[in-house]
């Protein structure tokens, strides 16, 4: 269906109800841009299919719907063109909890792990609450579009004091789909020195319509080394149902991984909480099509308008997009600049790198009204 249609049919006004993002707007009278989940609401068969679970009214203990593992396979075999085995996937309880699990498993206490930033906090955040030490490695930004520094990566790791690097792909919150390229010598680079790869990948299913996703795990010369984390979390904005896999093909890491979810007792799936994720592979397929086009449409209006006057990324997948305020910045924060002169909630550039005061990360999907609405907002500040 056209954007125009899907709007009309799955946005959703958030503004009474429960949604953290809503309620702060609320709260403090503004537009809320800022915390990652969608304004539209699911398919409808997906909706349908759940009803007709609770409406059954059995909840006991409840195991998958038998062909729960082809259909996941099956659905990243169609999407990405990689293939998973059954036997290769555990699950958590999110992406966040997932990287607690695989950090606590499989590096010990004092371990370095290596991050490419700015990034999502929680990777730092989580390194350092696990007794871990945490390495940096800032991205080289070209005009908003950010790559890997690669020199500076190897100095990293000669050290000797690597175990992990922590990859987000898509990633957050610059946006990039990293190339077959550009991954294949990040994942040279930890083969020659033994470092482990944990790649973040729940964006993955939110892609622009010129870009293709490239699994770290379609990579086979690197398979051993790789741990995935993937979720249907961002791709359905399923936030309330925690359901997350971790994919790990090397068995003595798995084993590992179970060792340690047997020992904590968190290895356990919820059945309620995959049905969602179940259902939208299922019949989701054209709803996300149509989700990626108004993210693009989005971007492309937000780019056209804005570029002329702020640094942006280019944005090739998920819908966050980091954006610089530059000089028209006239505080120490450009979200709470944002805040106080347009009415505008935003993720604050320095909670992903401490030297990006200046910049914010915009969530793009809601409507094309409501991104006009911060466009005109984003102007006010240039006038003025």
């Amino acid at each position: 269906m056209n954007n125009k249609t899907f709007v009309e049919n799955y946005y959703i006004s958030r503004k009474k109800g429960n949604s953290v993002k809503w309620q702060r707007g609320r709260k403090e009278n503004c537009l809320p841009m800022w915390i990652a989940d969608m304004d539209f609401k699911d398919d409808e068969r997906v909706i349908k299919a759940l009803q007709d679970f609770i409406a059954e009214g059995d909840y006991g203990y409840t195991n998958l719907p038998q062909d729960y593992y082809k259909v996941f396979c099956d659905w990243h075999e169609r999407r990405n063109s990689v293939s998973y085995q059954p036997e290769w996937i555990r699950f958590t309880k999110g992406a966040v909890d997932a990287m607690y699990q695989v950090i606590y498993s499989l590096t010990e206490e004092k371990d370095g792990i290596l991050i490419a930033t700015p990034l999502y906090p929680p990777f730092k955040a989580t390194i350092k609450e696990c007794g871990r030490k945490v390495y940096e490695s800032r991205m080289i930004n070209n005009d908003g579009y950010f790559t890997f520094d690669y020199k500076d990566i190897e100095r990293k790791f000669k050290t000797g004091k690597i175990r992990m690097f922590m990859l987000c792909s898509p990633h957050n919150p610059v946006g990039r789909v990293f190339k077959k390229g550009e991954l294949e010598e990040l994942f040279d680079l930890c083969q020659r020195y033994k470092v482990l790869i944990c790649a973040d990948e729940v964006h993955s299913d939110i892609i622009m319509p010129d870009q293709q996703f490239i699994p770290a795990l379609s990579f086979k010369k690197y398979r051993n080394q790789i741990i995935t984390i993937t979720a249907a979390s961002k791709s359905f904005s399923l936030a309330v149902f925690s359901h997350c896999h971790v994919i790990i093909p090397n068995k003595k890491l798995r084993d590992k991984f179970i060792a340690y979810q047997r020992h904590m007792h968190c290895g356990s799936v919820n059945a309620f909480n995959a049905l969602p994720t179940y259902y939208n592979f299922k019949y989701g397929e054209e709803w996300l099509d149509s989700v990626n086009n108004v993210i693009y449409e989005n971007y492309d209006y937000l780019r056209e308008k804005l570029s002329p006057y702020f640094e942006m990324t280019t944005l090739e997948g998920s819908y966050l997009l980091f954006l610089n305020l530059g000089p028209y910045n006239k505080s120490d924060s450009a979200a709470k600049y944002l805040k106080e002169e347009c009415q505008l909630l935003v993720n604050a550039g320095e909670t992903f790198d401490k030297d990006c005061k200046d910049w914010v990360r915009i969530n793009l999907a809601t409507s094309p009204a409501n991104i006009k609405k911060a466009v005109k907002a984003l102007k006010k500040i240039v006038k003025d």
